[in-house]
């Protein structure tokens, strides 16, 4: 960017037809100091960055707007309480273009929501979130008595005798423990070394397995989910039959084309021989005698006779 072009950037560009007797920059040229953000001054609204100070819920979509988003929002007084001004915020939602009015309220020092949401209700416990029980309005109202803040006084007193016991004995801890910064730091890094290589082994032991996560060490709670789990009885029983065909079945592998070839071959042997022996007896070639022997007997002593009758 030239000089020139950073001048009327930053408006401390002055033509040469200005001159002192017309004003300022912006009375010369014609316009706010503020720009856009002015254009509606003429009705007392001046348009701001405003950033939501909790969490609502918008009224359009019933989507939730988080705390510190900003808008383009119209400021304009709506009001005093008192000698202090009641602002009030225009804006849209950005999710539904839901128009949004929030207005301050100086008597509760807080913001109130007017319409187009509604204020996100988040309840906590104080003891949980470690803060102080502040004191509701009528007490501090109270407060004001002299007989209740002497009565209130007594009370905070027997509460700091109680507690300082526990406080002296937590700060004697919390110094003993950071007493010794090099001790701590060498602690904590040989945690962090122990914990890495628990990792790598972690990781080691999952890659000889095949997967690509690693396994958590294994704990009571897996052991007992795993031995809750109960199959159904058809699986049990179907494993159990595999099992005993398996251990039935010959360690030599079989095919059965060759099997059925075998016993194909066998009844043809038979056959063929049974048939040589009725040929043979009606051609009285062979006794009944021998026939019937050979007929009792099996085809390994019916070829022999055969032969011989041959």
């Amino acid at each position: 960017m030239s000089s020139l072009a950073a001048a009327r950037a930053d408006n401390f560009y002055y033509p040469p037809e200005w001159s002192p007797k017309k004003g300022g920059l912006n009375k010369f040229h014609g316009q706010h100091a503020l720009r856009e953000r002015a254009r509606k001054l003429d009705q007392g609204i001046l348009i701001i960055r405003f950033e939501m100070p909790f969490n609502i819920w918008c009224g359009g979509c019933n989507s939730m707007i988080g705390k510190g988003v900003r808008f383009n929002a119209e400021k304009k007084q709506v009001g005093n309480y008192y000698s202090t001004k009641i602002w009030s915020f225009t804006m849209k939602s950005p999710c539904c273009k839901q128009e949004i009015v929030i207005q301050t309220d100086p008597k509760n020092t807080e913001y109130v929501i007017i319409s187009g949401a509604q204020r996100k209700t988040e309840d906590y416990d104080v003891e949980d979130a470690e803060t102080l029980l502040l004191p509701a309005d009528e007490e501090r109202d109270k407060l004001a008595d002299p007989m209740y803040k002497l009565e209130h006084q007594e009370e905070d007193l027997k509460k700091k005798k109680e507690a300082e016991p526990v406080l002296v004995r937590l700060q004697r801890l919390s110094d003993s423990r950071h007493s010794d910064d090099y001790a701590l730091n060498r602690a904590l890094r040989d945690r962090l070394r122990s914990q890495k290589k628990r990792v790598a082994e972690e990781k080691r032991s999952a890659r000889k397995m095949g997967l690509g996560v690693r396994l958590l060490p294994p704990s009571a709670e897996d052991a007992t989910a795993a031995a809750s789990v109960k199959f159904a009885s058809k699986f049990e029983k179907s494993r159990r039959d595999k099992r005993a065909a398996i251990k039935a079945a010959s360690i030599f592998p079989e095919s059965s084309s060759s099997t059925s070839k075998n016993k194909l071959d066998l009844a043809l042997k038979r056959r063929n021989i049974k048939a040589g022996a009725a040929s043979a007896l009606m051609a009285s070639r062979v006794k009944p005698s021998s026939w019937q022997s050979a007929g009792s007997g099996s085809s390994r002593t019916q070829m022999p006779i055969m032969a011989t009758r041959k």
